[in-house]
């Protein structure tokens, strides 16, 4: 497996994408910049290195998450979902640069739509960089229910925002919550931990 993660050009490449397709779709993709290592680093520490489950991770924009998450657990496999077509052709890309596709899926859809999927089994590990704050009270309560349907009785769901405002959303559907910041992130943002 090639670390295409650390590669220079990658990096430029993918934030130049990243950017364009934030600049068409702002309130969709939440960000104008990919997250950076330190808020990656925090979001994926919640998945044990040798989970051999499936994670699913919403809201997978180019692949920034995706890559790093397959690379620190390598034995799971992992379904990211990514509602703008053009950062999840990137994404795919990625993946198939890293020669990862026999166990990274790349699904272009809306994550509403993946979590209600009839007869899919539930998951121990729910990431997602989908910019809650930018849905709407009623759409982002449902999303966050989907999500805590979707997971096992002891799952985690793993949120990343660049603000604290939906902290009430998250824990009324959440028995236990956590925040961690993460301030060197460019904007800063704050990771969430919920359990069912």
């Amino acid at each position: 497996m090639k670390d295409v993660s650390k590669n220079n050009s990658f990096e430029i490449s993918g934030y130049r994408h990243f950017f364009l397709a934030a600049l068409l779709k702002q309130v969709q993709t939440g960000a104008i910049l990919p997250s950076q290592r330190f808020l990656i680093r925090k979001m994926i520490s919640a998945v044990p290195c040798d989970y051999r489950g499936q994670i699913i991770e919403l809201g997978a924009g180019n692949g920034a998450f995706t890559l790093r998450l397959a690379a620190r657990c390598p034995r799971a496999t992992i379904v990211a979902c990514e509602i703008n077509p053009s950062l999840a052709r990137c994404n795919r890309r990625n993946i198939d640069a890293a020669g990862l596709s026999t166990r990274v899926q790349v699904i272009a859809d809306s994550a509403e739509n993946l979590l209600t999927e009839p007869g899919q089994p539930k998951v121990d590990y729910i990431i997602s960089g989908v910019p809650i704050g930018n849905l709407g009270r009623q759409k982002a309560l449902k999303l966050i229910h989907a999500i805590r349907d979707r997971l096992t009785p002891d799952g985690t769901y793993v949120q990343f925002q660049h603000f604290v405002a939906d902290y009430k959303k998250i824990r009324a559907a959440f028995s236990r919550v956590r925040i961690s910041p993460v301030l060197l992130n460019i904007p800063p943002a704050v990771v969430y931990y919920a359990r069912p």
